[in-house]
C-alpha cells in the first residue's frame, strides 16, 4: 500500500502534466508497482514485470525474426546479383528490389521491430528510475526520523519550499539520496538560497551522523523488506562492493558494501551468450564486434546503475535466449528440409 500511495505522488507531483510520454513511463511503474503490492519484493516484482514486458513485445520479435529469415534465406541470389552487377550500382539496387518483391520481403522489415523496441526499453528505465527516486526519496526521509527526529521539522520545511521552487529542477525526493552520497554537491547552494543556509546547514549535519551501519539496520525493518533481494541489501543502489547501502562511494568491500559484484558479470555473460545464439555464424566484423562490445557494456551499465536495473537487464537476456532456443527448434525442421 505504501508503494502504491508513493507511485501516486510520482504522478501528482513529479508528472502533473506528463504528455505522452510522461503517461506512459507512469504508466509502466504503475504495472511494476501494482505486481510489488503482491509480492511485496521489487527484486522478484521486476522479474516477473519484465517477463511481462518480453511477451507483451514478443509478436514484433517473431515478426523481425520472420523477415531476418527471410532474407538470410535469399541470400545466395543477393550474392549472386551483388556480384554480377558489381560495377553498375543502379541496376544492381534495381534487381535487388525485384528480388525483396518477388519474395515479399520488406527491407527493413527486421530493424523496424527493434527500432519499435527502443522507446519501450528508454521508457522501462526511466519508470524503474522514477521509482527508485521515490522509493528512496521516502526511505531516507523515514531514516531521518528514526536516527535525527529533531530535525523532521526543517526536513518537513525545506521539502516544502523545494517541491514550489522554480528554481530547483525536479523535488526533494530526488535531491535527498544524493546528500546521502555526498553532501558536497553543487546544488548545496542552490538548496541554501531557497531553503535558507541555516536549515540546509542543519540537515547537511543531520545526515552526517547516520552510519551506514543504521541505514542497514533500517533496511532490516518490515518496511523496507521489499528492498531487499537474494544478496543485495538495498535494490535501488548498485550491486557492488565499491558502494555502500546508501550509495556511497567505499573502499572494496569495505564498511556496509551492497553486493558483490554478481549482476554485473552475469549480465556481461548473458550478453554475450543471447547474441552468439541470435547470430551463431558471426560471419561478418560488424556482428563479431557486436558480440564482443555490447557485452562489456553490459557490465558497465548494471555496475552503474541499480540492482534493479540489473535484474531486468539479466531476466530480459534469459528470456531472449530461452526463446531463440525455441523459434531454432521450431524452425529445424524447415532448415532440414531446405538442405535435402
Amino acid at each position: 500500500m505504501v508503494q502504491f500511495i508513493l507511485f501516486e505522488n510520482v504522478v501528482v507531483i513529479q508528472a502533473a502534466n506528463p504528455g505522452l510520454w510522461g503517461s506512459f513511463v507512469n504508466f509502466l511503474g504503475y504495472i511494476l508497482t501494482l505486481i510489488n503490492n503482491v509480492t511485496n519484493n521489487y527484486g522478484l516484482s521486476v522479474i516477473l514485470f519484465t517477463i511481462l514486458m518480453r511477451f507483451a513485445l514478443l509478436p514484433l520479435d517473431l515478426k523481425g525474426r520472420a523477415s531476418t529469415r527471410k532474407i538470410n534465406e535469399i541470400k545466395p541470389e543477393m550474392d549472386r546479383i551483388n556480384e554480377k552487377y558489381k560495377n553498375d550500382p543502379e541496376k544492381r539496387n534495381r534487381k535487388t528490389a525485384e528480388l525483396y518483391q518477388k519474395h515479399g520481403i520488406n527491407p527493413l522489415g527486421g530493424c523496424l521491430p527493434l527500432l519499435l523496441q527502443l522507446p519501450i526499453f528508454f521508457a522501462l528505465f526511466a519508470a524503474l528510475r522514477q521509482i527508485a527516486s521515490v522509493a528512496l526519496g521516502e526511505f531516507f526521509m523515514e531514516l531521518l526520523n528514526q536516527y535525527e527526529p529533531s530535525i523532521v521539522p526543517v526536513l518537513d520545511q525545506i521539502k516544502e519550499v523545494v517541491d514550489k521552487s522554480a528554481e530547483i529542477r525536479g523535488n526533494f525526493s530526488d535531491i535527498l539520496p544524493q546528500l546521502f552520497i555526498r553532501t558536497d554537491l553543487p546544488i548545496i547552494e542552490k538548496l541554501k538560497e531557497v531553503a535558507g543556509s541555516e536549515n540546509i546547514d542543519l540537515l547537511v549535519n543531520a545526515i552526517n551522523k547516520i552510519s551506514d551501519q543504521e541505514v542497514y539496520q533500517f533496511l532490516q525493518t518490515s518496511n523496507y523488506s521489499s528492498f531487499r533481494f537474494l544478496w543485495i541489501r538495498n535494490i535501488w543502489i548498485a550491486d557492488s562492493p565499491l558502494v555502500s547501502v546508501s550509495g556511497k562511494r567505499i573502499d572494496f568491500f569495505s564498511g556496509v558494501w551492497n553486493g558483490v559484484f554478481i549482476l554485473p558479470v552475469l549480465a556481461g555473460i548473458t550478453s554475450y551468450y543471447q547474441g552468439k545464439i541470435a547470430n551463431p555464424s558471426g560471419n561478418n566484423e560488424q556482428t563479431k564486434g557486436f558480440t564482443t562490445i555490447f557485452p562489456i557494456l553490459s557490465v558497465w551499465f548494471t555496475s552503474m546503475y541499480t540492482a534493479a536495473f540489473g535484474i531486468y537487464w539479466i531476466t530480459s537476456n534469459i528470456f531472449q535466449i530461452v526463446q531463440q532456443f525455441i523459434y531454432n527448434h521450431l524452425n529445424q525442421p524447415e532448415k532440414e528440409g531446405a538442405k535435402t
